[in-house]
């Protein structure tokens, strides 16, 4: 008989409202990844109030296999991150964490990583400066590209395989496949009647490429000290919120609603 009495270490993502007055709650967990979970009990409820959106903690969860229906019956909070909700432009970040990996299905797999990864960016949310916001979320997508196996290689072309300078400007096209160098980007407009034809096509400075080529191997907190001008910001938004709808085969509704917080 399946246990009934489940434990998971989560972060809460989205809290919505059943037609019946119950909470749904979407969990990011380690054990299984995605998992939604009812809360009852009035608005005042205590349960309601701590397993609350970004709250972190251990999940203890009533399963009834026979209805295929769980139930949350406590939250150990570890982490509450109630700094997130004093600024609208971390509060937005976080949103786009919690999107992007419900319409990714929670990493597809590696839900260790997937949470450690969705937890460092929300640290880093509270840590970092509100006019600095961006990075945590930004740098969030691009490692999570490399969960779901869709990170192109910032260091070698993807047409020839040379070696990319990760001081130079780069163009990423998604009809070569990735980062292209000036000889096979060439080669590429040339072989088009309008450069238009490629739809998922973002040049990005010098400045952007460097960052996400030295991001790579060093701890999330440490990359996060470093910043860019205003044209390489926008450069990089522009790449990995395209390349993020990409992964989410679709639009995703935070970045309708205001990229241009980050």
């Amino acid at each position: 008989m399946p246990n009934r009495n489940l434990v998971y270490e989560s972060l809460v993502l989205r809290a919505r409202e059943s037609p019946a007055g119950a909470r749904i709650l979407c969990l990011m967990t380690a054990q299984e990844g995605l998992v939604d979970v009812f809360v009852f009990g009035g608005p005042k409820s205590r349960l309601r109030s701590i397993a609350a959106p970004y709250s972190a903690g251990r999940a203890f969860v009533y399963y009834d296999p026979v209805k295929d229906f769980s139930k949350l019956s406590d939250f150990e909070v570890i982490e509450g991150f109630s700094g997130l909700r004093e600024s609208l432009a971390r509060i937005w970040a976080a949103n786009l964490v919690a999107e992007f990996l419900q319409r990714t299905s929670g990493g597809g797999g590696d839900y260790v990583t997937v949470l450690g990864l969705a937890l460092d960016c929300l640290r880093g949310l509270e840590s970092i400066s509100e006019e600095k916001a961006g990075y945590p979320a930004l740098l969030f997508l691009w490692r999570m590209f490399g969960i779901l196996g869709l990170m192109p290689d910032p260091d070698a072309c993807a047409s020839c395989g040379a070696e990319l300078d990760a001081d130079a400007s780069v163009f990423y096209s998604g009809h070569g496949g990735g980062f292209l160098c000036q000889a096979c980007e060439n080669a590429e407009f040339q072989s088009q009647s309008s450069p238009a034809i490629d739809l998922e096509a973002w040049p990005i400075t010098g400045g952007a490429h460097r960052w996400l080529a030295r991001s790579m191997g060093l701890p999330f907190e440490e990359v996060l000290r470093a910043t860019l001008g205003p044209v390489s910001l926008d450069s990089l938004k522009a790449l990995l919120f395209g390349l993020a709808r990409r992964a989410a085969e679709g639009p995703l509704a935070t970045l309708a609603s205001g990229g241009g917080i980050l």
